[in-house]
């Protein structure tokens, strides 16, 4: 019970100090790509905010005033990141990240991060050869969603292979049209496979804020009771608790047959 406890409190306090940018709602999907800045964790609670050093053109019409935080989605990136922190409530680092859109408030999941002072400037060729990436890496392999890609494309971020690569070290994978139910606990939510037609699966990913859990969400609304989905997505874990990031979810339909 204390462990659900602090898990709604550590959800209420990400929303609380979730923020858009100069009040703008950053579309989802659109990359933040090598910006440097300080992570820093909230006082007394296990949620972690990045702060740009600099101003940084998002889009053409869009800047983040250097200083505005946002806040980190949990995840394998932020975990490697607060690991290297230790016993220090901030570091500096350069961070490549998704933005997710929820409630008209913006967060960040990251995807890969570079410290800036603990290592020399020409680390970073180093880093990627030591995380296993590869020049030729496959497009097939990658585990960002390819309708996230094809936003990333949209924006004209340079460099778009070589954050192929970055993205395959992560450790993330890819859930693909599974079956089962999106609960909510107070203010935690859920997703639980179901066991039909498998081995019995008691897993649990928790629902990071993102576009597609909001319009699943309407869903649930406009038909409640307990519903089963088809669900897709990028699943994380952090701090030994798994986590997934909605490409989508589909109301799923007996048709008279025996399913549940």
């Amino acid at each position: 019970m204390n462990t659900i406890k602090k898990i709604v409190l550590l959800v209420t306090v990400m929303i609380a100090i979730s923020v858009s940018l100069a009040g703008t709602v950053i579309d989802e999907g659109l990359l933040l790509d090598g910006v440097e800045g300080v992570v820093r964790k909230v006082d007394k609670v296990d949620v972690w905010q990045f702060v740009p050093s600099e101003a940084t053109a998002l889009t053409d019409k869009i800047t983040w005033p250097a200083g505005q935080t946002i806040s980190l989605l949990p995840c394998s990136v932020l975990e490697q990141i607060t690991t290297m922190a230790g016993e220090e409530t901030e570091i500096e680092v350069r961070l490549w990240a998704l933005f997710t859109a929820y409630d008209k408030h913006n967060y960040l999941y990251s995807v890969f991060f570079l410290p800036v002072k603990a290592q020399p400037a020409e680390t970073e060729d180093n880093n990627t050869e030591e995380n296993g990436s590869d020049d030729n890496g496959d497009d097939d392999d990658s585990i960002i969603p390819a309708d996230i890609l094809n936003q990333i494309k949209e924006t004209k971020t340079p460099d778009l292979d070589k954050f192929r690569q970055l993205a395959k070290v992560t450790g993330d994978v890819n859930l693909i049209g599974r079956s089962g139910y999106l609960k909510q606990e107070g203010k935690l939510k859920f997703f639980q496979p179901d066991a039909f037609g498998r081995k019995i699966d008691r897993s649990q990913y928790r629902l990071l804020p993102c576009g597609p859990l909001k319009s699943a969400e309407r869903k649930m609304q406009q038909a409640p009771g307990r519903q089963r989905y088809s669900v897709s997505g990028l699943v994380t874990e952090y701090k030994g608790r798994q986590y997934i990031l909605l490409r989508r979810a589909s109301r799923t339909y007996t048709h008279g047959n025996f399913t549940p």
